[in-house]
């Protein structure tokens, strides 16, 4: 039952400015990075909450944004019975600790009321007490002027002149121009001109001032902390966007110019304008509203409780749901653990990124001979590296989010075509900007008319011309503050990465590393189905610049001082995997290798598996083949591929493990021999990066499932390019939206992601993983809140997993 609502004046603590401040930047601190297009990643959006339990964080989201991140009861309901069974559902009963029966789960979830208590901004109250809705709701007006004006701002960032830095230049920028914006009146009836001149021009002097007006309607820190984070919500894509650029300088480690504090002033000084306004002209409406915030402010803690009961039963069922997933794959695993390592030596080497995209086609391959061996291995190969094209100012990153470069990567010289490249990079660009795209078309004139014949005829794609750079037979240089890398340097970084691999002890006569991309066509979120361990690029670079490495003699001669010999018979060759074809190109192959053969039969076997995610599909190989590469430069398919979908699970083990298993393109495959990693250094590497790194990509279509309105980017046909390179619109304006679109989880008549949260089965000792986990605070954070599923394979193929305590306990995966 909700608490009676106290007199207003009533304030039981004594709030300072401070107090209020530390909200605000809580509520900031709250909001994951979106990268921009051009690099685009999965993210975990709840990555800042990772130190609260995952069901604490949902309960508060749901209350304080409407928008609960579990599936529906119905969802649940059709899938009662298969996949999840009674025993499933007592079993997720049992660990929660629940006194629910499945009999009474069954009722919950028949009857569940989804209406949550939750808490309403200042703008909706405001839009309930209008008397006539004439123009924009202030809800609306909000919005739409505080995004167009930042898309402006950061596409256009000459325009705006202030004295501050990051986000007080934000703040100014945004309130020198909002103070003579007459359209607000225009729209809204309302001349607020005044109000905005009159707010101080330091986000300090901002929140010192605002704190004294909002602290005795937000009666306590409970109050202050809800209504901050709530002005988060209200633009959370934006929010996104701007805790990115707060992402780079610590990466960076320069001086913090707090640009997602900049947002929250605005929001802030939006919502104290129009309260004084109502304070002045509306007293009887502003009388009411203000009961309302108090009322919110002092019940929401209690709420947050009700949501977390009301949520109880639908948690139940999302863990009953996960377990039907994990206990055939530990059973299974479980099975394969006693089985040895490759009895011959292997003729082919194919160390693959850790995707699941390639656990198929490292089935593909394997079946085409026992002398082949595949690796999983982080997609960036190990590389610290940003590629910069030659004589250019561009620095691309070419490794996970989560790091920053250390070294750059360059071609010792320009290809030929690099300037019509760069030509078309910056004819790219222009054609993006959605108010010019008209005007360069007509510009282009026949020229332009040949790209378009090109496209509707299924002729030509639309690959990056930047990416384009890389297709180049040009040694490369690496350098680290503008100094080349010796050849120790490139010897210690190249012994290490094999290392990491588990092969520098036996190496094949032809080793391939095989990076991946895919291949759409008018696609803005196409970087987000290349690699996103390379930075959401395609791996071309990386490999590329590795088989270089590797292959050098001196740095050959100097990785044997180091204690790792490579074979005068061993080559390293660069390849690609295109996801969307499921092709594998290998640069500069010898014509007449006999494993030509064998990838040109693994890519036929890969497409063949594939096929029945689409409809009609033809059967003949050749056919097929035609009918991916078709959808690939078809620039009217909103579903080239399905990228990362129904991802599930990470095994962090031997090969051996999982090599005859049929995981269906589910999991993350990174292979782990702990004989050779007597420090377990190896594992810390794999469980504080690629875990990681899974762990963002896994809740980002989780995400994008369960709350699509908040964490999805909407409906493809209607998106805009927002600055050229930051985001989407869906339609031509509204907040900054993130995340996948509908079309690249749903098919139009099911989702083709299970929202489940990630289970990591890792073959290593429990003490070694606990060890890792007591060292690292952010990975213990995934697994001691519920943010993922932590599981270990001992020796004799039991399966244990880790409870939310730090405690094991063994699974029977009998059953």
């Amino acid at each position: 039952m909700i608490a009676k609502t106290p007199n207003v004046s009533a304030h039981p603590e004594s709030l300072g400015m401070s107090d209020f401040r530390d909200a605000t930047q809580q509520a900031v601190a709250a909001i994951a990075p979106s990268w921009p297009l051009d690099q685009m990643i999965a993210v975990n959006p709840w990555w800042p909450q990772r130190f609260t339990p995952i069901e604490h964080v949902f309960a508060e989201q749901a209350v304080l944004s409407g928008h609960c991140p579990l599936m529906s009861s119905a969802y649940y309901l059709s899938h009662w019975q298969s996949p999840i069974s009674e025993t499933h559902l007592a079993e997720a009963i049992s660990t929660s600790g629940s006194a629910l029966t499945v009999s009474d789960c069954l009722r919950a979830l028949r009857s569940h009321n989804s209406d949550l208590p939750r808490w309403k901004p200042l703008a909706e109250l405001c839009d309930r007490t209008r008397e006539a809705q004439e123009g924009l709701s202030w809800q609306q007006e909000i919005q739409q002027q505080v995004s167009q004006f930042l898309a402006l701002y950061h596409q256009y960032p000459q325009r705006f002149d202030a004295q501050g830095q990051g986000g007080e230049h934000l703040y100014q920028c945004w309130l020198d121009v909002v103070s003579q914006d007459k359209g607000i009146k225009t729209l809204t009836g309302v001349d607020l001109l005044a109000d905005f001149a009159a707010l101080p021009t330091q986000m300090d002097a901002l929140i010192a001032e605002t704190a004294a007006f909002w602290q005795p309607i937000l009666h306590d820190q409970d109050g202050n902390l809800a209504y901050c984070h709530a002005l988060m919500h209200g633009l959370s894509g934006w929010a996104s966007w701007q805790a990115w650029l707060d992402w780079q300088q610590q990466l960076s480690d320069s001086e913090q110019q707090e640009h997602g504090m900049g947002l929250f002033a605005i929001l802030l000084a939006w919502d104290t304008v129009l309260a004084r306004w109502l304070a002045k002209h509306r007293e009887t409406a502003w009388a009411s509203i203000r009961q309302s915030m108090h009322h919110q402010a002092v019940n929401v803690r209690h709420w947050y409780h009700q949501a977390q009961q009301q949520l109880a039963p639908l948690w139940i069922w999302q863990q009953a749901l996960e377990i039907s997933q994990q206990r055939p794959w530990a059973h299974a695993l479980s099975a394969q653990a006693s089985v040895d390592t490759l009895a011959t030596s292997p003729t082919l080497q194919a160390v693959f990124c850790i995707d699941v995209r390639s656990e198929p086609m490292r089935r593909a391959l394997e079946a085409q001979s026992d002398r082949i061996q595949t690796l999983g291995f982080a997609g960036f190969f190990g590389l610290p590296i940003a590629y910069q094209p030659t004589d250019s100012q561009i620095h691309r990153p070419q490794l996970p989010g989560l790091l920053a470069p250390a070294v750059t990567a360059s071609q010792t010289h320009a290809t030929p075509e690099r300037w019509l490249r760069m030509t078309k990079l910056g004819w790219q660009r222009s054609l993006d900007a959605p108010a010019a795209n008209l005007g360069m078309v007509e510009a282009g004139g026949m020229l332009k008319l040949v790209s378009l014949l090109k496209r509707a005829l299924r002729i030509s794609g639309t690959e990056n011309p930047l990416n384009r750079l890389s297709h180049t037979d040009s040694d490369w240089a690496l350098t680290r503050d503008n100094t080349p890398l010796s050849a120790a340097e490139k010897a210690e970084l190249g012994a290490g990465i094999l290392r990491a691999m588990g092969i520098a002890d036996q190496l094949a006569d032809a080793v391939l590393l095989v990076g991946h991309g895919s291949e759409t066509c008018n696609n803005p979120h196409a970087a987000g189905l290349d690699c996103g361990a390379c930075g959401g690029q395609t791996g071309e670079v990386n490999v590329r610049v590795l088989a270089q490495l590797l292959n050098d003699a001196e740095v050959r001669d100097a990785m044997a001082q180091q204690g790792v010999t490579i074979p005068a018979s061993t080559h390293f060759y660069a390849a690609m995997h295109n996801t969307t074809t499921d092709a594998l190109d290998v640069f500069h192959a010898p014509e007449h290798a006999a494993w030509q053969t064998w990838l040109a039969d693994a890519s036929e076997h890969a497409r063949a598996t594939r096929a029945n995610q689409f409809d009609q599909t033809p059967t003949q190989p050749s056919k097929l083949k035609r009918f991916f590469a078709t959808r690939a430069k078809d620039w009217a398919q909103m579903r080239p591929e399905w990228g990362l979908c129904d991802n599930a699970a990470l095994i962090v083990g031997p090969r051996t493990l999982s090599r005859q298993i049929n995981l269906q393109g589910r999991s993350f495959l990174h292979d782990y021999e702990m004989h050779k990693d007597s420090d377990f250094s190896q594992l810390e590497a794999i469980l504080t990066a690629p875990m990681v790194v899974t762990n963002w990509i896994n809740l980002q279509y989780f995400a994008s499932v369960t709350a699509p309105e908040k964490f999805g980017s909407g409906n493809k046909l209607l998106h805009n390019i927002v600055g050229g390179h930051i985001g989407v619109f869906e339609g031509n304006g509204g907040d900054l939206r993130i995340g996948l679109s509908h079309q690249s989880v749903h098919d139009g008549r099911r989702y083709r992601h299970q929202p489940v949260r990630l289970s990591v089965f890792i073959a290593a000792p429990r003490e070694a993983i606990d060890s890792i986990l007591a060292r690292h605070d952010d990975i213990a954070a995934l697994a001691n809140h519920g943010w993922l599923y932590l599981m270990q394979i001992d020796a004799q193929g039991a399966v244990w997993q880790r409870d939310r305590s730090g405690q094991w306990y063994h699974l029977n995966v009998a059953t």
